[in-house]
């Protein structure tokens, strides 16, 4: 299986493809705009401020909820990962919905103890991973060869469709209704659009047939057991390092329990699906494309994550209104517009050009628009330097996706994505806060931007080492 020498997977013709794998796309780019990454994102973008003037909460108290979401993804990916490829996507797609959304609905119970805040956040994540593109790419890289970025492109613009809307239609609920019910509509949305799209329309044929002669059903109960007992000690250990040395030691706490997940992982060693061409989880760990990828995906989820999760507060504090700073063309909507364009366009080019290249131009440019929004400048320009960091917001999922299935193929591929996702999410969850904590008493987030900068150059460069693709072959 490691022998760069194999010859090529034979390529579909691209009409089979979609004539085949269409109701996958559709299903997925609705269940990926309704999923956990940008539901309770987007809504704790918007609604932030109102918990700070309803509880009197500081703005790292309020994106502290970010690392507990962090958190539960970080013990439920990789098991979300196992689960998957066990019993196939499905299975575990269905019930994680209908967790995300009453999850998502039950924010607006929250009192003015921010320890319920981040216990609905953690448990919120940790029962709605598997509506993550964990589940929802392995269906498209599993029916999708010649056109596979396009169609994980288009798929995964769905959390740009969200973004774009997401904005200015909270804050229309928080004027109208008051921020409890905001809360109530954004988690309604899972249940009423994704859940039965999801029901009748992902199917992935391909998988169903991979499992139909293995026991399913081997280990999944002790999975999850194993990972209720992870979850249960890794929040307590929050609350204990919280008490005694604030959110700074929680961001330490979480890279530990991360790294010892690694671990753990590893001397398992699951062998993952024979049925399926690639490499196994062992070949994968021992192979340093695994550790560029992560490392760079953490470092990138990091910086394009404290940018968007903290951006209305940044447009506050050059003196936007909250209107202005979540309008949909010169405030927050405009990252979600611009990821859209990312999705399509890196889909599309991922097919055609060698990715790691597309990687370096799309995640390096929003280190311009750093300095844009770090200085005094005009709300053009602005807008100018958002579109830069949404469209790198864009592209980083398909490439997540796409050097997954490239570099080591489907045998374990949601295991692997999982655990890439888990590191992502340690780098995406965990920058809004660091974001606040680095910002201190200064009055905007100039000299933060500054560092910010020199994040996007240096995952952009990690990821030109990572070669040539790994050609497979079909398997039998």
């Amino acid at each position: 299986m490691s022998d760069l020498s194999q010859e090529p997977t034979a390529i579909k013709p691209a009409k089979g493809e979609w004539e085949n794998g269409w109701p996958i796309v559709l299903a997925s780019l609705v269940g990926i705009m309704l999923c956990l990454s940008p539901l309770p994102y987007w809504a704790l973008n918007v609604i932030g401020p109102e918990l700070g003037k309803e509880f009197g909460w500081t703005r790292p108290m309020i994106t502290a909820g970010y690392l507990y979401m962090t958190a539960g993804v970080l013990v439920s990916a990789p098991i979300a990962g196992l689960l998957v490829d066990k019993i196939g996507a499905r299975k575990v797609l269905l019930p994680s919905i209908v967790a995300l959304g009453l999850g998502t609905m039950s924010f607006a119970l929250m009192t003015s103890d921010p320890r319920v805040f981040y216990f609905i956040f953690f448990v919120t994540a940790v029962l709605g991973t598997g509506t993550l593109p964990i589940t929802w790419t392995k269906a498209i890289v599993n029916n999708f060869d010649k056109y596979r970025g396009l169609a994980l492109g288009i798929a995964l613009t769905g959390t740009g469709f969200y973004g774009f809307v997401a904005t200015p239609s909270i804050q229309f609920m928080i004027d109208h209704f008051g921020w409890r019910v905001a809360y109530v509509s954004v988690g309604a949305l899972p249940l009423i659009f994704s859940l039965p799209i999801a029901y009748i329309l992902f199917r992935d044929e391909k998988e169903e047939k991979s499992l139909a002669g293995r026991e399913q059903k081997q280990g999944v109960k002790r999975l999850l057991v194993m990972g209720g007992i992870f979850a249960t000690a890794l929040f307590v250990s929050m609350q204990v390092v919280t008490a005694m040395g604030g959110f700074v030691g929680v961001i330490v706490l979480m890279a530990v329990f991360l790294i010892a997940y690694l671990i753990l992982v590893y001397m398992r060693s699951d062998p993952g699906n024979p049925e399926l061409i690639g490499l196994s989880l062992r070949e994968t760990f021992r192979n340093y494309r695994f550790w560029v990828i992560l490392f760079a995906f953490l470092l990138l989820g990091a910086v394009v994550s404290g940018i968007i999760a903290n951006s209305k507060f940044i447009l506050l504090d050059k003196g936007y209104s909250p209107q202005d700073a979540t309008h949909l063309f010169i405030g927050a909507g405009v990252i979600g517009l611009s990821t859209i364009v990312g999705r399509l366009l890196g889909g599309w080019l991922v097919d055609h050009f060698w990715a790691p290249a597309i990687a370096f131009v799309f995640m390096s440019l929003p280190a311009i628009g750093c300095f844009i929004l770090a200085g005094d400048m005009s709300i053009g320009m602005n807008v100018f330097a958002l579109v830069l960091v949404g469209i790198a917001a864009g592209v980083e999922f398909d490439l997540m996706a796409y050097f997954v299935s490239r570099y080591f193929g489907m045998r374990s591929y949601a295991l692997i994505y999982g655990l890439i996702y888990a590191a992502f999410g340690l780098g995406s969850g965990t920058s809004p806060i660091i974001f606040n904590i680095l910002r201190g008493g200064d009055e905007d987030y100039s000299s933060v931007l500054k560092m910010v900068a020199a994040g996007f150059v240096i995952g952009a460069v990690l990821l030109l080492s990572l070669g040539k693709y790994r050609d497979f072959p079909e398997a039998s």
